[in-house]
């Protein structure tokens, strides 16, 4: 499977601020000078062969009052894909990486982002997810954004 020209000006569209309308793939297609189904097919066909994860909003947590962290966990060799799947079970985790040092193996081993509406239920997720796995996470808030998104430029 390889991307047509068609599909990499969707993929090169789709990156940033998708039409916040009743009907953002009718105004895609139109802005793009191209069939509203053509659209929807060729994004279709770009999830499914796994170019694009998924498509989704990108919240800013903080103002919509959300709270949010990041957090690392130490995970045992034997025990990384039940926790990962009891992580992944939280409608807040947005994210979620087994990482690995390069020479040498690294203490805390899986990385996620967490959200909840509130300070308070985000520390009772962590505390739950603590109590589930037998495992200390450890939570490391934002205390100043850098940079917030990519663009990648499609060929």
């Amino acid at each position: 499977m390889t991307l047509s020209t068609t599909d990499k000006k969707i993929l090169q569209r789709i990156q940033t601020n998708l039409p916040l309308t009743n009907r953002p793939f009718r105004d895609l297609a139109e802005e793009l000078e191209l069939d509203e189904d053509l659209v929807i097919e060729r994004i279709k066909f770009m999830i499914d062969g796994k170019y694009v994860r998924r498509l989704a909003p990108i919240i800013n947590t903080q103002a919509v009052g959300n709270s949010a962290t990041l957090a690392a966990i130490q995970v045992p060799d034997d025990k990384i894909e039940e926790v990962g799947e009891i992580i992944n079970g939280y409608s807040g985790v947005s994210h979620n990486y087994l990482r690995k040092g390069r020479n040498r193996p690294i203490p805390l081993n899986m990385w996620f982002t967490m959200s909840a509406p509130s300070n308070e239920e985000l520390q009772e997720n962590i505390k739950e997810i603590e109590n589930r796995t037998g495992l200390k996470v450890r939570c490391l808030p934002t205390t100043k954004k850098f940079k917030i998104g990519v663009k990648f430029k499609i060929y």
